[in-house]
């Protein structure tokens, strides 16, 4: 009985001390922010009011909240005044359209894709015409952003364009009208061939807007009830997120009822919330596969890793981005206000999604950097680092002669000048290697390509080292070298040449074919969909890889 009088007259003793080791703790936390507050104060007043130069006090608080900012995380952001006015007329705007993607190729503005649904595409607008005038204004002088102002305006207006197309003496000008466009979430849907009776349906969906859950949905239910489906492959590599309801609603085609999809953790607790399926699932047994990439993100984390725990989906590619973190805009003085990350999402697992390598010194997401979880089955999964593909694919090797290309916008510029002048029969002008190829070299020794590699870049800093310490003995090794690197750089165009026809083959076909027929070509070209749908076509190896 004396011990049991002890234990009741030592709880409330250690109820009281606990309490009052957490109130000194706040006290001592609000201490320290009050100090630093000051501490800041007093360095910004004093800069301000006696600095030898004249500081503008705004600019330079702005320079200082964003220098702390920067110490974040990457979504925590200050908006001023300015940036909440234009913010505030952008989502206000009743601005439209007319339906096509500019970009600077060349120092040109360029059209670089018409919508497939808009006006401009049905009269004729097409990838590659460079823009020479908008509603009477030289488009040499105007930028990308410029462009699309004067292109956007009320509903129901138009705006007329003088466009330039390769091979052709004479402008064309088209008078398109402005429109509202609501941009799909799926971009393309369908059976996966070449044998499409194999059931295996397709889905590349490109962001979580309104409706793309919806919209997966019946993509999906429609396959099943014209033939059926025998597996489902999700494209999600490139998806940035978005609405993550949307992810929940595609979670839900796969899993049972009442399955834990995502919660939202806080550091104080408060407003914790955990989202679960409230629907039968349409799909409870098809095999699926998830593709992802390093630049799928947020909502598109989200319904990977969720099926990734709930051993329902195999997903392949690449680690995700990382995004696992939750903003909230906070209103601030003087019409001011900041988006502030204030909690972080958690799979069903347990883990998080977002990625330790985006934490700095001054704020750790607190998560663990790689600790295990368990998926349903027991399988191994790490937080703190994306989502890891249950199936690694290879990513292809991008030379440095391929990112060179790609930069003098070579790729786009050839397409343009080889459509116009050899593919007037027709798509299969892009079949023949050798022409296609030869044509490429030049093309590029016409506009006088060149590029420095890396090792290029190196050699001649040794050289100037050598030239500023007046050493010229060394003079014909490096002469000897930079020989060897001109004779590797021309290999390049050999030693890359399977890889530089897919590219080049990929831009014409976007001359060559309509966006639903692009979409067909590339995904009946894509290693990764045709990885994916091999293992879909296999349920046995699918099962043992969520079973291993």
């Amino acid at each position: 009985m004396r011990a049991y009088r002890s234990v009741r007259v030592a709880l409330p003793f250690v109820v009281l001390f606990s309490a009052g080791l957490v109130a000194w703790r706040a006290d001592d936390d609000l201490f320290e922010l009050r100090r630093n507050f000051e501490i800041f104060g007093a360095v910004y007043e004093e800069l301000v009011v006696g600095y030898v130069n004249d500081i503008r006090p705004q600019p330079f608080m702005r320079a200082g909240i964003d220098a702390m900012l920067a110490e974040l995380d990457p979504y925590t952001v200050y908006y001023d005044e300015a940036d909440l006015v234009d913010s505030e007329i952008s989502q206000q705007s009743s601005s439209a359209t007319v339906g096509i993607s500019i970009g600077e190729r060349g120092g040109r503005l360029t059209v670089l894709e018409p919508g497939a649904h808009a006006s401009a595409y049905r009269q004729g607008v097409r990838v590659g015409d460079v823009v020479v005038q908008i509603d009477g204004t030289d488009a040499s002088v105007l930028t990308v952003q410029e462009a699309y102002s004067l292109m956007g305006g009320e509903p129901g207006t138009t705006v007329s364009l003088v466009l330039e197309r390769t091979g052709e003496q004479d402008t064309r000008t088209f008078v398109l009208p402005r429109e509202r466009f609501r941009q799909r979430n799926v971009s393309w849907a369908g059976y996966l061939g070449p044998d499409t009776t194999a059931l295996i349906g397709y889905v590349r969906l490109d962001q979580f807007g309104e409706r793309s859950g919806r919209e997966v949905r019946r993509a999906l239910r429609t396959m099943s009830r014209e033939a059926g489906l025998n597996g489902v492959v999700l494209d999600l590599r490139g998806n940035p997120g978005g609405i993550v309801s949307e992810a929940i609603d595609i979670v839900e085609l796969f899993v049972p009822s009442g399955s834990p999809v995502v919660s939202i953790r806080s550091r104080s607790g408060e407003g914790d919330e955990s989202f679960r399926t409230e629907m039968e699932p349409l799909f409870p047994e098809l095999p699926v596969v998830v593709l992802v990439d390093a630049f799928s993100a947020s909502a598109s984390e989200i319904v990977s890793g969720a099926l990734q725990d709930l051993d329902r989906a195999v997903v392949m590619g690449h680690t995700t981005f990382g995004k696992g973190l939750v903003q909230q805009v906070r209103r601030l003085p003087h019409n001011t206000a900041m988006k502030i990350t204030i909690a972080h999402y958690v799979l069903p697992s347990g883990r998080s999604i977002h990625s330790s390598e985006l934490n700095t010194a001054s704020a750790r997401v607190a998560v663990p950097e790689s600790a295990a979880f368990d998926t349903q089955s027991g399988r191994n999964v790490r937080s703190g680092r994306g989502v890891e593909p249950d199936i690694i694919l290879d990513v292809p090797f991008e030379s440095e002669l391929e990112t060179a290309l790609r930069e003098d916008g070579a790729f786009f510029l050839f397409a343009d000048r080889y459509a116009a002048s050899a593919c007037s029969a027709g798509p299969s002008c892009m079949d023949n290697r050798d022409a296609v190829m030869a044509a490429f070299r030049s093309d590029l020794d016409a506009r006088g390509f060149s590029f420095e590699t890396e090792a290029e870049r190196r050699l001649n800093a040794v050289s100037h080292e050598l030239d500023t310490a007046g050493w010229s003995g060394p003079s014909d090794a490096v002469a000897s070298l930079h020989a060897n690197l001109d004779a590797e750089k021309r290999a390049d165009f050999d030693r890359h040449a399977d890889r530089l026809f897919t590219l080049l083959q990929a831009e014409l076909r976007t001359r060559l074919y309509d966006e639903v027929e692009q979409a067909r070509q590339e995904v009946a070209r894509d290693a990764w969909i045709a990885e994916a749908a091999g293992l879909v076509r296999s349920p046995g190896d699918w099962r043992a890889v969520l079973t291993q």
